[in-house]
């Protein structure tokens, strides 16, 4: 269950063999992580002044203030998604991660900074060029060819086309990715475009989705955190507002998301409090416990190569992991044809599904699907 490499490098995960230390990056940053190092303190440890906070179960972590006020201008959850870092102060101002962006403040007076002030970063640029994909990938140079009828292009050389163009000309998509900075380039199955803001993948199975690129820019500045205490008085998030009371029953309203009953080893996907599809699982051995909790899917890998340590120290490594969905730190929900059976347990911490079930589930869940875990 603890991952070194990844199929397709612009999806997440790389995580080492050590337990729970939840490096999250696509397969060309590998070399790269372990000499990159944080680049702010954690607010907690300034003299910021935050007046209201939420608290999010999913990453554990809190967001307040011009940040929040920033968040909803932004789009919120369908376009920012949940923090995945605190508050921290740099060089230039102040910045917090979310699974799909990250929110930077050039006042460095937080205390008296307002929703306006909080500027969606580059980061499709900034990150491709931190890991020399703008001067070393081709598919960042301008495109030279012809353009047919259904291809738009651009004053910076790029195009777009397909299903990408499809989705970007919602005004909404638009406005969220900004320009394009590359072409279309394939891994294995799955197609990339990046974009300023953000980029999306395209997979035959899946189509469309938004690559959360502000997880792999807070690993590579050292912010992803993953886990926290709710502070003290600090409502958790639940409708989007400030105000929010602590969240109501998980899948009240219609909404998807998973049941993972450790005791009959069964895995339930609800709409609302209608269960749509059920398997039979298998899950974390007694030395490999599963996580228990309420948490959301916050990565989609549809392969991936896992590699990690038996308790006796002998390695083990599984090639083409199929339909990963991590929704917890190193947890996942993942396909697993080396299996004929399932109701018991016996995986490194992960839940187990039958390929063809995992396989549902993956197309079915969105990112921020609620996961309960439970005996």
């Amino acid at each position: 269950m603890y991952i070194t490499q990844t199929t397709p490098s612009m999806n997440p995960i790389r995580r080492s063999a050590i337990r729970l230390n939840r490096l999250i990056a696509v397969a060309f940053i590998v070399a790269l992580l372990a000499s990159l190092l944080p680049i702010g303190t954690d607010a907690a440890e300034s003299q910021a002044s935050v007046q209201a906070e939420v608290y999010f179960e999913s990453t554990g972590q809190t967001l307040g203030g011009a940040f929040y006020d920033g968040w909803e201008l932004r789009g919120g959850m369908a376009d920012a998604g949940a923090p995945i870092s605190p508050m921290i102060q740099t060089e230039t101002g102040w910045s917090q991660w979310f699974e799909f962006t990250r929110l930077d403040i050039g006042n460095p007076a937080i205390d008296q900074a307002v929703g306006e002030d909080a500027r969606v970063a580059t980061i499709g640029d900034s990150l491709t060029t931190l890991l020399g994909m703008r001067a070393l990938h081709p598919a960042f140079r301008p495109y030279r060819g012809s353009v047919g009828a259904n291809v738009r292009s651009f004053a910076n050389g790029h195009t777009l086309a397909n299903a990408f163009l499809n989705s970007w000309q919602d005004a909404e998509m638009s406005s969220r990715l900004g320009l394009p900075i590359s072409q279309e380039f394939r891994v294995g199955k799955t197609v990339y475009q990046v974009f300023e803001h953000g980029a999306l993948s395209w997979h035959p199975d899946f189509g469309v989705n938004i690559v959360p690129l502000g997880v792999y820019d807070a690993v590579l500045n050292g912010q992803l955190r993953l886990s926290g205490d709710q502070p003290e008085g600090v409502p958790t998030y639940d409708d989007g507002t400030i105000d929010a009371a602590p969240s109501a029953v998980a899948g009240a309203g219609g909404a998807k998301w998973i049941d993972i009953n450790l005791s009959s080893y069964t895995l339930t996907a609800f709409e609302g409090q209608t269960p749509v599809y059920s398997t039979y699982i298998v899950d974390g051995a007694a030395e490999y416990p599963t996580v228990r909790g309420s948490f959301a899917v916050y990565s989609k890998l549809d392969s991936q190569t896992m590699r990690g340590f038996n308790t006796d120290g002998s390695e083990y490594l599984t090639e083409d992991v199929p339909y990963v969905m991590y929704f917890y730190s190193d947890f996942a929900i993942h396909g697993a044809y080396w299996r004929s059976s399932f109701g018991y347990s016996g995986s490194h911490g992960c839940i187990n599904a039958p390929v063809g079930d995992a396989a549902w589930l993956y197309s079915w869940a969105d990112y921020g699907t609620p996961v309960e875990v439970h005996d």
